[in-house]
């Protein structure tokens, strides 16, 4: 008899787990679960953010307080890059047109001591790049940006040192936003929207350790792959850097471990690349092996097409045939006919029988992101009634 009672219990309690499983499985296919990729400097992180920003809890003063040390290493790490790049080519290469004032040699010497992985800011150092701010050498060196590595987000600031040097300075949304740091590990947040729930992933970490995390990911509802269009005249730039020291004697400083860190912060994908791979030629490769993975084969493949502003102004200036990627286009620097040209180079990866999503962002455009989303949304939805065949793919 006890033994037939022991029996029946330990049943009842099976019986009961099982019932919870069933409803823990049916609660987590609920969840539409985004996985975020893109190549470094792709915008991605900044995606997530504006995510945060319009469906999560946004950014309270708390936790905008937090991003300051960010924003300043930003703010620094960009000046001393233009110091070091104007130096380079005015005093080694003798072309005088970036060379920096005279006038500004000690405010050169503030900026290039100052130690942006450190978070470092006064007065002091604000008021030295607003001055190398209006030199005509440090303009005339960030107009050819494209030529070396820069914060896309290094002339938003600079506008706004008279702000961000101050003692109770608080960082805006907007400063939120533009801040760049290197993602490490897996980040993630879960929105509700109209009765929804869905979760986000931004992965971080080196090309070379994608294998060991990919299939970690083979239920997610949709890949949003984000890809900066603007970078189509750009190269990756490995470590052989040539920066500026308070001495006028620019040396390589590779072995620096202050430089090393500087850079891991603030320019992560710098001690991973090549120095001579075209950015959108690495965004086609990297999106080739993810929209043709096994482990995505059942995901949305959603294409963000980001920075559209910045590659809208370039495109007056700059053919995008400039990108081994793009030298088959033969038509003019319009901006419609560019990008669909780019969308048709992109979906031709595509080995799949699955549609390509594609849609023009800009990550910092709160508005956009809200209007892109909504269209993501609804994508990501209909797949999910078509997995549990309530509807038929259309």
């Amino acid at each position: 008899m006890g033994l037939c009672a022991a029996s029946g219990e330990e049943k009842i309690r099976n019986n009961a787990l099982d019932r919870e499983l069933r409803k823990d499985n049916r609660k987590q296919e609920e969840i539409h679960k985004l996985l975020l990729l893109g190549a470094g400097q792709s915008g991605k992180s900044t995606v997530f953010k504006q995510m945060i920003s319009l469906y999560g809890e946004g950014f309270p003063e708390a936790e905008r307080k937090s991003y300051k040390t960010i924003i300043n290493g930003n703010v620094v790490a960009s000046m001393q890059v233009l110091i070091a790049q104007a130096d380079l080519r005015a005093i080694e290469q003798k072309n005088a047109q970036y060379a920096i004032s005279d006038d500004l040699a000690q405010h050169k010497d503030i900026v290039m001591s100052a130690k942006p992985n450190k978070g470092e800011m006064s007065t002091e150092i604000a008021e030295s790049i607003a001055k190398l701010w209006k030199d005509k050498g440090i303009r005339e060196i960030f107009e050819v940006r494209s030529e070396y590595q820069l914060n896309d987000s290094a002339n938003y600031y600079f506008d706004r040192i008279s702000d961000i040097g101050q003692v109770g300075y608080l960082p805006t949304e907007a400063d939120v936003m533009r801040s760049r740091a290197r993602t490490t590990g897996v980040i993630e947040n879960t929105f509700i929207i109209e009765g929804n729930q869905f979760r986000m992933f931004d992965v971080g970490g080196q090309r070379s350790e994608r294998k060991k995390w990919i299939h970690c990911f083979e239920g997610v509802s949709a890949v949003l792959y984000v890809v900066a269009i603007s970078s189509y005249d750009q190269v990756i730039h490995g470590i052989g850097l040539i920066l500026y020291c308070p001495k006028n004697d620019v040396q390589q400083a590779a072995s620096d471990l202050s430089v090393l860190s500087l850079f891991t912060t603030f320019f992560p994908q710098l001690l991973f690349e090549d120095g001579e791979t075209n950015r959108i030629v690495e965004a086609l490769e990297l999106f080739d092996e993810i929209c043709n993975s096994r482990w995505f084969a059942r995901a949305s493949m959603i294409l963000f097409l980001n920075k559209r502003d910045l590659f809208a102004e370039k495109i007056k200036k700059k053919a995008i045939t400039v990108s081994p990627a793009l030298a088959g286009y033969e038509g003019d620097n319009s901006y419609a006919d560019t990008t669909e040209y780019i969308i048709e180079v992109f979906d031709d990866r595509n080995k799949t029988d699955k549609r390509i999503y594609p849609h023009l962002t800009c990550a910092t455009d709160r508005d956009n992101v809200q209007k892109v989303f909504d269209s993501v949304k609804d994508t990501v939805m209909h797949k999910g009634l078509v997995d549990a065949g309530l509807t038929t793919v259309g």
